[in-house]
């Protein structure tokens, strides 16, 4: 679908997103810029479609400008050099991107402050800037998180109409890290049925290609984005039969938008954002199995929940120079070594604020967000 570009001169770049909770407990990095808003590859399941209309997308032209002063700023302050993801609400290196090169310049901008920044695409054209990216590199200052969407090919190319093939993002995992830019594995999202026999493969695939690490993600439902999906598994019934012939079961194919209903909103819960997400059980067994997979292969696991399944402290998978918040993890960390089950929220602050260089907000966070926090302690 063409979609109208509307260029726009922003005041400011970078977002902190540590008011939500989810984001604030699991997070350890939230500090975003995207110069883009609205994204031309058109994902049928996409979370971010209410930040523009569908048929537009909105080009920032003066992001790198304003990043270079924002950044600058925060060195001024003598503010913790936070990596700052680019691609958090729309892919930095859509089509687009060839023209206007914001994120190019905006990675230069970075490079020459020596600001650490990480980048989630599905896109090779993240090859592109390799020269910038190995430059950021080279101080530890810069990794690239690739999408991919675990769907048979066929599938994929009606959900992501205008996203490169996944066979193009692993030769881009490749093609930058033989130039020695560290690049992880965002699996996702899981899409319950159509994804379970194929997270194996993209794993090992990845790993194969110089993946770090893995975070697995399972596909999060809103009614806009049910919408969008529900009517892919109508549309497309035949060709899910035609690719996927696991899913005939006695000559009959499921009735995919049932067992999705069924899955997501009859035995499903929500995250801390709102989001349905599939029955408890099954995600747990799904994240086990592909946890034991990421340790055949030598990759870190990581996720947004079970936290006792992670093999690194973070989940964006971001091991690079700079600044980190604590997230569950560092608190399960310290809870597990008490003598008492249950852990007071004062010990719990005290012990952050130790071993941790805090934002002014954090403690009026965790105070806040603490019921939340006790829930993630108590499923571990």
């Amino acid at each position: 679908m063409e979609k109208e570009i509307k260029e726009l001169t922003c005041k400011t770049i970078l977002v902190s997103v540590d008011q939500y909770p989810l984001n604030f407990l699991i997070f350890p990095h939230r500090l975003t810029a995207n110069a883009y808003l609205g994204c031309q590859h058109s994902c049928s399941y996409c979370y971010a479609k209410w930040y523009c209309k569908k048929d537009e997308i909105r080009v920032k032209i003066n992001a790198p400008e304003i990043l270079k002063g924002e950044l600058q700023k925060r060195i001024d302050k003598d503010k913790p050099k936070e990596p700052v993801c680019f691609g958090s609400i729309s892919d930095p290196y859509q089509p687009i991107e060839r023209k206007y090169q914001l994120t190019r310049k905006m990675l230069e901008v970075c490079d020459k402050l020596s600001y650490p920044v990480f980048i989630v695409t599905k896109s090779d054209l993240a090859v592109r800037d390799k020269d910038v990216l190995s430059s950021l590199a080279n101080r530890n200052l810069a990794a690239v998180n690739f999408t991919i969407t675990p769907v048979e090919a066929k599938l994929l190319r009606k959900m992501e109409p205008y996203a490169p093939a996944n066979q193009k993002r692993l030769e881009a995992i490749r093609a930058l890290t033989q130039a020695g830019i560290p690049c992880n594995l965002y699996l996702s999202p899981i899409f319950p049925i159509l994804s379970d026999n194929l997270l194996n493969y993209y794993i090992k695939r990845a790993a194969e290609s110089g993946a770090n690490c893995c975070s697995a993600i399972f596909l999060k439902i809103r009614p806009v984005i049910w919408n969008g999906v529900k009517q892919f598994l109508q549309s497309n019934t035949r060709l899910l039969i035609k690719e996927l012939d696991s899913l005939v079961i006695q000559g009959k194919p499921p009735d995919l938008v049932a067992k999705y209903e069924e899955l997501y909103f009859k035995t499903g819960s929500k995250d801390l954002s709102g989001y349905r997400l599939p029955e408890l059980s099954y995600r747990r067994k799904t994240m086990e199995s592909i946890a034991e997979t990421c340790k055949q292969n030598e990759m870190c696991f990581t996720a947004e929940e079970f936290i006792d399944l992670w093999t690194i402290p973070f989940s964006d998978c971001i091991c690079i120079n700079g600044w980190n918040a604590p997230t569950i993890f560092d608190i399960l960390e310290f809870t597990t070594c008490q003598d008492s089950k249950n852990v007071s929220k004062e010990a719990v602050i005290e012990y952050v604020k130790k071993h941790f260089a805090l934002e002014p907000s954090w403690e009026r966070l965790m105070n806040k967000y603490w019921d939340k926090v006790a829930g993630f302690l108590d499923e571990k």
